[in-house]
C-alpha cells in the first residue's frame, strides 16, 4: 500500500477506474450529508482566492 497526498479533480477527471477495496466499511451518507459537502466543493470551486480543503482518507485501488 502506498499513501500519498493528491487533488480530488484529477482523480475525478482521469481514466482510471477505482476499487473500493471489501474490508472497508460500507459508506453510509444520505442526502443532507451530501448536500452539505456538495456546498462546500461549489463554494471553494468558485471562490476567488482557492484554497485546500481537506477531505479525509479515500482508501482505493487502481
Amino acid at each position: 500500500m502506498q499513501a500519498g497526498e493528491t487533488k480530488l479533480q484529477p482523480m475525478l477527471e482521469g481514466t482510471k477506474q477505482y476499487l473500493v477495496p471489501l474490508f472497508q466499511r460500507p459508506y453510509s451518507w444520505e442526502s443532507k450529508e451530501w448536500k452539505i459537502l456538495w456546498a462546500d466543493l461549489v463554494e471553494l470551486c468558485e471562490a476567488s482566492d482557492p484554497r485546500p480543503h481537506f477531505m479525509g482518507s479515500i482508501v482505493t485501488m487502481p
